[in-house]
């Protein structure tokens, strides 16, 4: 089974070299790997070159981490589809078990499994604990899918198009629009290392992030408590200008 996998960059020299080798010690699957670089200006470029002979490097002006995902999605030509962003890693025969699920329960269309944070160090800090079994209705008022341990079938990517222009709630928007054709499926297997730098987007953007939240609850009709729930998260910080409890979008 042929993984596509994508990486968007921009200046994440710190840490993407981890997650290169994370993806191309995968073991057990055949494998091409887009890293889709926004002209980094750090030593990402560095990092890159030294990879570039097992990797497809493309130094792209993107739009957005959304528009450098389609970038590559677009050229792939595996099986299954993900991305993983450029601080984030996969855990040991993370892609193997999901070739194993898929060739085993071939009308399972989308999957995502279990996930850890982990610091700047790789040092697991506590599993991701918003994640939940699939529940379509419930996709639309609270993601519960940890987006670096999610795996779509090529059939799924062809038939619910481009991730949209989202800074912020892209991942989310894809995952409802999904579920509009395809169930997904939790598995039991921690798949993924979710880092917590402080710079990620998902920790990050503060009102414009909970915009982006609201616009996805609105537009796929979620419940109105989750929509009253985030104005009033807004109002705390746009008026006040105080930390406000994360929500996790990621």
């Amino acid at each position: 089974m042929k993984f596509t996998i994508v990486t968007p960059s921009y200046n994440t020299g710190k840490y993407i070299e981890r997650t290169i080798q994370s993806v191309l010690s995968q073991s057990g699957i055949e494998l091409e790997y887009f890293v889709i670089d926004n002209e980094s200006t750090d030593e990402t470029i560095d990092v890159l070159s030294e990879y570039s002979d097992r990797i497809q490097v493309q130094k792209y002006r993107d739009r957005g981490q959304y528009d450098a995902i389609n970038r590559g999605w677009s050229q792939g030509t595996g099986d299954v589809f993900a991305w993983l962003n450029a601080d984030d890693v996969y855990l040991p025969d993370a892609l193997k078990q999901v070739a194993d699920y898929f060739t085993q329960n071939p009308e399972v269309m989308a999957v995502y499994g279990e996930a850890v944070y982990i610091d700047r160090h790789d040092q697991v800090l506590k599993p991701v604990t918003n994640i939940r079994n699939y529940s379509r209705s419930g996709l639309r008022s609270h993601d519960f899918i940890t987006q670096p341990a999610t795996f779509l079938r090529r059939e799924v990517v062809e038939a619910t198009g481009e991730l949209q222009n989202y800074r912020y709630a892209f991942d989310w928007d894809y995952w409802i629009r999904v579920s509009d054709r395809f169930d997904f499926v939790r598995l039991p297997y921690v798949l993924a290392g979710y880092r917590i730098t402080g710079d990620n987007l998902t920790t990050n953007g503060s009102d414009k992030r909970f915009k982006e939240i609201l616009a996805v609850v609105w537009k796929y009709g979620g419940p109105y408590h989750m929509a009253h729930l985030i104005l009033r998260l807004l109002g705390k910080y746009t008026k006040r200008q105080v930390e406000i409890p994360a929500v996790e979008v990621n």
